[in-house]
């Protein structure tokens, strides 16, 4: 009920997070993954067998994804600082393969 009383304020976040979602979705594409589209707020990384590799690479940086063994990851849009160390992790690791 709150949030729907403060509406310009949280339809400023949405708005902020629908931006944030679409630069990192453009920048895991423009560095060769396949994302699928989303609405949500997190986007999906398809790894399989390099599932726990890439989940380990990112805590190793800092960062924190989901990651579900043999499948991929998702990966939860937070504020661009912490983005940006994800996109640095995931280009690397995307250069390996």
């Amino acid at each position: 009920i709150a949030s729907l009383r403060a509406e310009d304020e949280l339809l400023g976040r949405v708005g902020s997070l629908v931006c944030e979602r679409t630069r990192v979705v453009d920048a895991l594409r423009a560095q060769g993954w396949t994302v699928p589209e989303t609405q949500a707020n997190f986007v999906w990384m398809r790894l399989g067998e390099r599932t726990t590799a890439f989940a380990q690479a990112c805590e190793e940086h800092g960062v924190v994804v989901r990651p579900f063994a043999g499948e991929g990851v998702r990966v939860t849009i937070g504020e661009a600082e912490a983005n940006d160390i994800f996109l640095k992790v995931s280009e690397a690791f995307h250069k390996e393969l």
